[in-house]
């Protein structure tokens, strides 16, 4: 699978604010067709801009093609079969490899989508100002209410207007159950394992800068992931040079295939990573042979399904987000991607029972409840995402 990368690289906002063209000019980012972006956070959960209705009910799904635009390997093919099956129809899939380049793509007409999978809130808030998106009519989306509680009205999109959650995941630390002992994790503070060098050069940090300078934060006990606090990022840059030192980290996205293939002991990653990792073990490799320690305090996300406002084919966008939304078809697309459905009907009991994650991987599991303690990377200002690019910078040089 060629795995995406979560950069939350918007600059705009913290907060639920309005920003204005002028400030957006300043730092480079073009103004959208409405002159404004509007961004939820956990604190200051928004209601996004009407824009135009939602379709009618009760039509008849069209017939022909559904266009989707999707990340690589995103969606299990046989899923896409059966549902080819199901009504009559083709699916055409467009491939992204960033938000940005999707959402500049949608904009200039590139890519017209009936139906877009994979994007996160930070992309959200520029697809509304642009009117790129139709509102959502659940009632062609009856397994709607399958989703976890806390997803079903999220605070990017309150009542879910305009779009619908997908999957969910968290930030820890996978390795290798034959060459690390899970006591490292335990007997103390777990994020000190990413500073042993032990490990050196069989470490791996993700080349995401929000995600891996809050690892440093985590591990020297702070906590504030959307921090402006200059001395908060200088020193955890101090901290992430400490760790290049001490492990010669690779900074990348591919823990998921060099874990398996045994190149790496251990790696700061995202939990549906080592979900993915067990599709890449060696053919007599056991599953327990990966593991994944779950920390206390981290971070945890989600992404959405939507609908471009000029769909060719909405009420089949709607059939086919609905149809995801199945248990049992979410079930086989999970055996697939490895990323967790957020559904509260696939428990941790569910995917253990069902064989598809071994016992060994259960602490790698989003709980609804792990899911809402978990914090949040919001849009920062330009100013304070400066400072945090400046702390990569400092790290990723050497």
């Amino acid at each position: 699978m060629l795995r995406r990368d979560f950069l939350r690289n918007l600059v705009i906002t913290t907060g639920g604010l309005v920003v204005a063209p002028s400030l957006l000019s300043a730092c480079g980012t073009s103004a959208t067709s409405s002159g404004e972006l509007v961004i939820g956070t956990p604190t200051n959960p928004t209601k996004l801009p009407a824009n135009g209705e939602a379709i009618a009910d009760g039509l008849a799904e069209e017939k022909g093609t559904l266009e989707i635009l999707n990340w690589a390997d995103y969606t299990n093919p046989e899923v896409i079969a059966d549902f080819e099956k199901l009504f009559g129809v083709t699916i055409k899939t467009s491939i992204y490899d960033t938000e940005e380049s999707a959402i500049a793509k949608l904009r200039n007409g590139t890519f017209k989508p009936d139906l877009i999978i994979g994007l996160t809130d930070t992309a959200l808030a520029r697809l509304s100002a642009a009117k790129l998106l139709q509102p959502i009519n659940k009632s062609y989306i009856p397994h709607f209410t399958n989703l976890i509680g806390g997803l079903q009205s999220p605070y990017y999109d309150l009542d879910s207007q305009y779009t619908v959650a997908h999957v969910i995941y968290a930030n820890g630390i996978a390795y290798r159950t034959d060459r690390i002992d899970s006591s490292v994790f335990t007997s103390g503070n777990g994020y000190d394992a990413m500073w042993d060098s032990a490990y050196k050069g069989k470490l791996a940090v993700l080349d995401s800068y929000r995600d891996t300078i809050s690892l440093a934060m985590f591990q020297a006990g702070k906590n504030d992931v959307n921090t402006s606090d200059a001395d908060v990022l200088s020193a955890a840059q101090e901290n992430l040079i400490r760790l290049r030192n001490a492990t010669n980290p690779k900074v990348d996205i591919l823990s998921y295939q060099e874990l398996p293939a045994g190149n790496r002991d251990i790696a700061f990653t995202w939990s549906g990573d080592i979900l993915t990792a067990l599709g890449y073990l060696p053919e007599g490799t056991p599953a327990e042979s990966l593991g994944f320690w779950y920390p206390e305090q981290t971070i945890t996300a989600n992404d959405f399904l939507c609908i471009p406002k000029d769909s060719k084919a909405p009420v089949l966008a709607h059939k086919f987000i609905d149809y995801l939304l199945d248990t049992d078809v979410a079930l086989k697309n999970q055996t697939y991607v490895g990323y967790q459905p957020a559904l509260s009907t696939i428990t941790v009991d569910t995917l253990l029972s069902s064989g598809a994650i071994p016992e060994t991987l259960k602490d790698s599991l989003v709980t609804p409840e792990k899911y809402d303690s978990g914090q949040r990377l919001v849009s920062l200002s330009p100013d304070a995402d400066a400072l945090w690019l400046d702390a990569w910078a400092a790290f990723t040089a050497g």
